[in-house]
């Protein structure tokens, strides 16, 4: 595998007011990163940050089919659901789905729109961009602590395609 260097830092960035952006590179073609986001056991062991366990409950990669996943925080017993559909599906370039978690009160549910761009050396260039209803939701997702959450699953992911590419 390539050492990884500033090439694969996750860059985030914030286009309008409801958006937010982040960009990556991965070492392997689009397929094989494609795999590891739409196969549900795989994605548990790399999506979101490194303290919390995940169960995926149900994962029905098709439009119109729905996904749910729990993470828990085996310290404290609190349990974070995340829900949605998925939108549209493109392999191995493209998923779109809604995105939505459980709490008080329920907020819109945000657009999350992946795509994965080959690179001229083989590598992919991941791209997404998820549309909130309102500035203060995207905020809301960032002062969570989405960036970190994000960087520490997609080195998780980077072993996992290591493994794979």
């Amino acid at each position: 595998m390539t050492e990884l260097t500033e090439l694969h830092k996750t860059v985030v960035t914030l286009p309008s007011d409801t958006e937010i952006r982040t960009e990556r590179i991965f070492d392997v073609s689009p397929e094989v990163v494609f795999e590891c986001w739409v196969d549900p056991e795989v994605l548990a062991e790399w999506m979101g940050p490194d303290r919390l366990e995940m169960t995926v409950e149900e994962y029905d990669v098709r439009p119109g089919g729905k996904y749910r996943y729990v993470h828990r925080d085996p310290d404290s017993g609190s349990e974070y659901v995340f829900f949605g559909e998925f939108l549209e599906i493109e392999a191995p370039s493209k998923l779109v789905q809604t995105f939505n978690f459980i709490m008080e009160p329920q907020p819109p549910p945000s657009i999350d729109r992946l795509e994965l761009i080959p690179t001229e050396d083989g590598r992919t260039r991941m791209v997404t961009l998820t549309t909130f209803e309102a500035k203060e939701y995207r905020d809301g997702m960032i002062q969570a602590g989405m960036e970190k959450g994000m960087n520490e699953g997609f080195a998780r992911l980077d072993k996992i395609l290591a493994k794979r590419g």
